[in-house]
């Protein structure tokens, strides 16, 4: 009995159609089925704004595939659009997003440090910061987004990158007292390896202090790892003795020790080839060791 309920409406409605369409267009209606309705607009993936702030918990924002909606930077967030950019010419033809190491993601990466530069002051490496490129996903990509996020985030230290949520832009963070520059350090060992290296004052009691950036020639990642210790080595004794105010010969090794801190294959390929450089003399001190000279760093071959 149901079918035939089913069935006779269905024939109804059929009746009532044929009629209606045998009957004339009623009042109003000219036969477009749109009713000149405009036509939608395609579908577009929104670019990122150039600046904000957002409070995602991540450890790596370019793994973030949809950002929520911004908050105030005087809130409480995890990380910083500091600059947008957009692939042009071949690199936006590509049928996927450009790879890392790629020269797409080259030119993308020197634009964030460039502009990162601008916005914090000075060169993200010099803080407890780092400077993430992030690309559309592919599916996004598709859709024909073409933008690139330069995103910073501040670490607690440079042991454990555990991401600091700020409540306040990066802004020139890096100018005046550089609350989040690379200073002095108390440094622990574990073994023959450096263990723990703990920010702190510099008027404080410390054991080590950031001298400055060495940045390895623009060549091949070197894989063999003695032959990219000695290249860090050589870069950096030129610029512990630049810092310290002391030739640059063979005798800064009986001076001081330091510690080389590079970046990984990922980010030399990205054309990040910096490596961070500290001064590790060997003893506890409570003031600087920038431009002591000879004379505060004896030679010592004993």
């Amino acid at each position: 009995m149901r079918r035939k309920l089913w069935g006779a409406a269905a024939l109804a409605a059929a009746c009532a159609f044929a009629l209606a369409g045998c009957g004339g267009k009623p009042p109003g209606v000219d036969g477009n089925l749109t009713n000149n309705w405009s036509v939608m607009p395609e579908a577009k993936i929104p670019v990122p704004p150039d600046h904000a702030c957002y409070d995602v918990h991540t450890e790596n924002p370019a793994n973030v595939t949809k950002l929520p909606a911004p908050v105030e930077c005087t809130t409480l967030h995890s990380f910083e659009t500091i600059h947008v950019g957009a692939f042009g010419g071949d690199d936006a033809s590509r049928d996927t997003p450009p790879p890392v190491g790629g020269p797409a993601r080259r030119k993308a990466y020197e634009e964030c440090a460039t502009s990162a530069k601008t916005f914090l002051g000075d060169d993200w490496r010099t803080g407890r910061l780092e400077v993430v490129v992030a690309t559309p996903i592919a599916l996004h990509w598709e859709a024909g987004a073409r933008w690139y996020r330069c995103d910073a985030v501040e670490y607690k230290d440079l042991d454990n990158y555990e991401i600091v949520p700020r409540s306040a832009s990066l802004k020139d963070a890096l100018t005046g007292d550089r609350q989040v520059g690379l200073a002095c350090f108390n440094v622990t060992e574990k073994g023959d390896a450096i263990d723990t290296m703990a920010p702190v004052g510099c008027t404080a009691s410390h054991n080590a202090e950031f001298a400055g950036m060495f940045d390895a020639p623009d060549t091949p990642y070197v894989a063999d790892d003695k032959a990219r210790r000695a290249m860090h080595s050589a870069g950096c004794k030129g610029v512990i003795a630049s810092f310290a105010g002391v030739p640059n010969d063979g005798n800064v090794q009986y001076r001081t020790g330091f510690i080389s801190g590079p970046f990984g294959k990922p980010d030399w390929e990205q054309g990040n080839r910096g490596v961070r450089c500290y001064i590790w003399p060997g003893k506890t001190l409570t003031s600087s060791l920038k431009g002591v000279g000879a004379g505060g760093l004896p030679i010592n071959t004993g």
